[in-house]
C-alpha cells in the first residue's frame, strides 16, 4: 500500500477518504496514517475533502465544534452521544474528556496520559473551578505557572477564590478557597500549612517530569507520596501526553489501592502531515512505511512561504546557541525578509510592555539595544529558557492572539505551553528525547471551535527522516522505579538528600538538608555571616551599588567572605571558575537590592559592562572605540568544580558593542537558576538562623533582603499577595493595609487607571 503516492497521483481519492472515515467511525482517529490522510486530501483535494468534513468532525466526536444538523443515521448516533454527554456534564465534552472526567471522578488516584490538543487544558480548568476544596496544581516550570494563572484569573472571576502562584497564607478575611499553582520546588511549603488548608485535589501536570534521574526528579516523587500520606481526603491527577504507561505514576510511589485507576488514549483532534527540506526543496513522507509509504515524493510548493504569505505562523525548532549568536538570522534570513512590520496597537502595547520590564530600545544606534524587540516588531519571536519569564508570557500571548508570523525557540516549548503553529520546522532532532520531540511537535495545528478539520504539518531535515520516523514509532514508557527507592545512590549529595526525604527530616521550611542546616550553623559559619554582616551593612542601610561597582577594598573583602562562606558549605575550596561565577552572582544579589525591577538590574549591569559613563568621556576625545568591556561571568551552574571562567563578553570587545540581550538572558539565568533555586535558600537560612541564635536584627533584615529583595514590610506583604516590584511603585502609596487577613486600600487606588488596579483587584473588597 501506498496512500502517500495514491494522494498525490490523485488515484481513487473519494474511494480512500471513504475506507479513512469508516475507520474514524469504528476506533477514533487514533492511526497516525489515518491522520496523515486526512491532512494530505485537505490539502490537495479541498472541495472533495469539504463535502465529507462535517462528518469526518462528528465521527472524530470533537462535539465542541458548531457542527450543522446530522445528515445520516450514523451522524445522528453521534448527535445523540453528543446530547447525552451534555446532559451529564453541562459540558460540550468529546469522550477522552468523559473518560478522563469519570476516571477523576471515581477514584482517588487517577493518571492518564493522551496526545497534545485533545482539550485536556479545558477539562483541568472546568474542574479546577468546580472543586469545591483547595487545589494545588504541579507543573515543572514557571512558565507554565503563568500560563494556569492566566488562564483560571479569567475563567474564575470570584473574589473569594484566591489564586496563587506560590502556597502562602493571604486574604483570609475574604478567601474560602485557594488555587496554588507552583514548582515541584516550591509545592513542599504546603506542609507547612497542612493544618490550615482543606485540599481536595492534586493535580501534577506534565507528570513525565517523574522520570527525571535528578534532585528534582526525587523531589517529584517525594511530594507525591507525602501528599498522598498527608491529605487523606484529596484526589491525586497525573496528567502526560504519549505515555504507553501512565500506571508507572502508582507504581513507582505505591499509590496502589482500590480507588487506582490509569489510562492511556491515543485520540487525536487534530490532522498532521510530515515533509523533509533538503537543497530548498521539500518532499512529503508518511510514518508507518507499510501503509504510506518509503519513498518520499516531492511536494510542489514551498509550505513555510505559503504559511507566512497566508498570514500563518511557523515554528523554527533551533539550538540556543543559534539564537544566542544570532546564526538563526542569517540562516532563516529569506523566511524572516517576508515579514512586514506591525501596525496593530494590540501588539503594539505588548511589544511595549516587554521594553518596559527588560529595559530594551529598539534604535540601534543607543545604549541598550535589543535585536529580540526589534525583530518583535516583524512578527518574529524568540523563545527560550534563558528568555525572563514575564517577557516569556507576554510572547506567548503576541503569538496566541495571531501577531506571530515566525518563532524560533528551543526545548522551552516542550513543557505543554499552549502555543500552536501552523508549521513546526524541526531544525535539529533530539532523538534521546522522544517525549520531549512528541509534546513539541504536538504545537504544530491549532484545535478550533471552528467547523473545520484542523491540521498542522511538521517539517524535518532530510538527513533525519529515519531517525524521526523511528522516534516516532517508538512506545514511550517511563521507570516504574523511583531514585528514592535506589540502594544507593553514586552523587553524595543526592544520597543525602534522598535519606533525608525518606526519613522525613528535610527541612521543608529552608528547603534544606539538616546536615548542610548544621553546617550553617557551627563557629566557622557564624564567624563568615558575622563578617558579611559587617560589609553588607553600611552606614546602617544595605550596601549601596557605588560600591558594588568600584571594585574597592570593602567590596573586596566582602566577596572573599561569600567565597570562604561558600567553599565551608559545599566543604572544599572553589575553583576558578566557581570563584568568577560566584563574584557575578553576589554582584547581581546587592544590584537586586537597589535596582528591584529586573529592568534596572539589567541597565545597572550593562552600565558596569559596557562602562557607559567611560564610553562618554571617551567619546568627546573620540577614543571611545579603545575601551573593552568588563569581565563579567556567563552564567554556568554551581558548584562545578570543573567549570572555567568564561566571560559572557570575549576577551578585546569593545565597551560600546555588549549586546543587551546577552546582559538580559545572562542576567535571568543568574536570577532564576542560580540565586533564585539555589543561593537564595543557602543565605537565607544561614543569615536566618543566625538571627535566630543571636537576635542580631541586621541578619533578619539580610534575609528578607536575600530572599524578597527588600526589608520593608509592606513590600513583602505585596509580594505575598504577588505583586512584582515592576508594580509596586505605582500601588504601594495607595494600600492603606496590608496583611495576611486583607488588603485595605486608599480611595486614591480606585483613581489609577484600569491596567494597575488589576494587579491586586482580585484581593480588593
Amino acid at each position: 500500500m501506498n496512500r502517500m503516492k495514491q494522494i498525490l497521483e490523485g488515484n481513487d481519492i473519494e474511494l480512500l477518504l471513504n475506507e479513512v472515515i469508516s475507520n474514524v467511525f469504528h476506533k477514533g482517529l487514533i492511526d497516525i496514517s489515518d491522520s496523515e490522510t486526512l491532512s494530505l486530501i485537505k490539502v490537495y483535494y479541498p472541495q472533495i475533502f469539504a463535502l465529507k468534513e462535517i462528518e469526518i468532525l462528528r465521527f472524530m466526536a470533537l462535539f465542541y465544534k458548531d457542527l450543522s444538523e446530522p445528515k445520516t443515521l450514523k451522524e445522528q448516533i453521534f448527535r445523540m452521544y453528543q446530547d447525552v454527554i451534555y446532559e451529564h456534564y453541562n459540558y460540550t465534552y468529546t469522550p477522552v474528556q468523559v473518560g478522563i472526567a469519570s476516571g477523576i471522578a471515581q477514584n482517588r488516584v487517577f493518571s492518564f496520559s493522551a496526545p497534545t490538543s485533545t482539550g485536556k487544558s479545558y477539562l483541568i480548568m472546568n474542574l479546577i473551578r468546580d472543586c469545591d476544596t483547595d487545589v494545588v496544581v504541579v507543573v515543572p516550570s514557571r512558565a507554565l505557572i503563568n500560563e494556569y494563572y492566566s488562564k483560571l484569573c479569567n475563567l474564575i472571576p470570584d473574589k473569594s477564590v484566591n489564586i496563587l502562584t506560590f502556597v502562602e497564607k493571604v486574604n483570609t478575611a475574604h478567601a474560602n478557597k485557594n488555587v496554588f499553582i507552583v514548582t515541584p520546588e516550591r509545592c513542599r511549603e504546603i506542609f507547612k500549612y497542612a493544618n490550615d488548608f482543606n485540599i481536595g485535589l492534586f493535580l501534577f501536570d506534565e507528570a513525565q517530569l517523574s522520570n527525571e534521574e535528578n534532585l528534582r526528579g526525587m523531589y517529584f516523587d517525594n511530594i507525591i507520596r507525602r501528599c498522598h500520606d498527608k491529605f487523606k481526603n484529596a484526589k491525586l491527577v497525573f496528567a502526560q501526553p504519549f505515555i504507553e504507561n501512565p500506571a508507572s505514576q502508582i507504581e513507582r510511589n505505591n499509590l496502589g489501592n482500590e480507588q487506582t485507576d490509569f489510562r492511556r488514549y491515543k485520540h487525536r483532534n487534530v490532522g498532521q502531515l510530515y515533509l523533509t527540506y533538503d537543497n530548498s526543496e521539500f518532499f512529503h513522507f508518511g510514518i508507518n512505511k507499510e501503509i504510506m509509504g518509503s519513498r518520499k515524493i516531492k511536494c510542489n510548493f514551498d509550505p513555510i512561504l505559503k504559511c507566512i504569505k497566508e498570514e500563518g505562523s511557523v515554528l523554527f525548532y533551533v539550538s540556543k546557541s543559534k539564537i544566542l549568536s544570532r546564526e538563526f538570522y542569517q540562516e532563516f534570513k529569506p523566511y524572516i525578509s517576508l515579514c512586514k512590520k506591525i501596525s496593530d496597537k494590540r501588539a503594539l502595547d505588548l511589544i511595549s510592555r516587554i521594553q518596559m520590564y527588560t529595559g530594551g530600545k529598539t534604535d540601534y544606534s543607543r545604549n541598550y539595544y535589543s535585536l529580540f524587540i526589534d525583530l518583535l516588531s516583524y512578527g518574529i519571536v524568540v523563545h527560550h529558557g534563558s528568555m525572563p519569564l514575564e517577557a516569556r508570557l507576554v510572547v506567548e500571548n503576541f503569538t496566541k492572539s495571531g501577531f506571530c508570523r515566525i518563532c524560533f525557540a528551543t526545548s522551552t516549548l516542550e513543557q505543554g505551553i499552549n502555543m500552536p503553529f501552523d508549521i513546526v520546522f524541526l531544525d535539529r532532532l533530539e532523538a534521546s528525547d522522544p517525549i520531549g520531540v512528541k509534546n513539541l511537535i504536538g504545537r504544530a495545528g491549532r484545535s478550533s471551535e471552528s467547523p473545520e478539520f484542523d491540521y498542522g504539518c511538521v517539517v524535518i531535515r532530510s538527513s533525519g527522516m529515519t531517525k524521526f520516523r523511528k522516534l516516532m514509532n517508538t512506545e514511550d514508557r517511563l521507570s516504574s522505579k523511583s531514585m528514592l527507592d535506589e540502594e544507593k545512590l553514586e552523587d553524595d549529595d543526592l544520597e543525602e538528600i534522598k535519606q533525608e526525604l525518606n526519613d522525613g527530616s528535610y527541612d521543608d521550611y529552608l528547603n534544606l538538608p539538616q546536615s548542610k542546616l548544621q553546617r550553617l550553623s557551627d563557629d566557622e559559619s557564624d564567624q563568615l555571616i558575622s563578617q558579611l554582616l559587617d560589609y553588607l551593612f553600611y552606614k546602617n542601610k544595605f550596601i549601596p551599588s557605588e560600591i558594588v561597582i568600584s571594585n574597592g577594598e570593602r567590596w573586596k573583602n566582602m566577596i572573599e567572605s561569600f567565597e570562604k562562606f561558600y567553599a565551608h558549605y559545599i566543604r572544599r575550596d572553589l575553583s576558578k571558575g566557581e570563584i568568577s561565577i560566584l563574584h557575578t552572582a553576589i554582584r547581581i544579589l546587592v544590584w537586586r537590592v537597589e535596582a528591584k525591577t529586573f529592568k534596572n538590574m539589567c541597565q545597572l549591569r550593562y552600565q558596569y559592562v559596557s562602562r557607559t559613563k567611560e564610553r562618554s568621556e571617551y567619546k568627546r576625545n573620540k577614543w571611545e572605540f579603545k575601551l573593552e568591556a568588563r569581565f563579567t561571568a556567563k552564567y554556568q551552574e554551581i558548584p562545578n568544580k570543573n567549570c572555567f571562567a568564561v566571560p559572557l563578553f570575549e576577551y578585546g570587545t569593545a565597551a560600546s558593542s555588549v549586546d543587551y540581550d546577552s546582559i538580559i538572558y545572562d542576567t535571568y539565568d543568574y536570577l532564576d537558576k542560580l540565586i533564585g533555586f539555589k543561593l537564595s535558600d543557602i543565605l537565607y537560612a544561614a543569615f536566618y538562623k543566625f538571627f535566630e541564635r543571636h537576635q542580631e536584627e541586621r541578619a533578619l533584615a539580610a534575609a528578607n533582603y536575600i530572599k524578597y529583595g527588600t526589608d520593608d514590610p509592606k513590600e513583602i506583604w505585596l509580594l505575598k499577595y504577588g505583586v512584582m516590584f515592576e508594580d509596586m511603585e505605582t500601588l504601594k502609596p495607595h494600600i492603606q493595609d496590608i496583611n495576611e487577613q486583607e488588603i485595605v486600600v486608599a480611595q486614591s487606588y480606585y483613581e489609577l487607571p484600569p491596567e494597575n488596579q488589576k494587579v491586586i483587584e482580585r484581593f480588593v473588597n
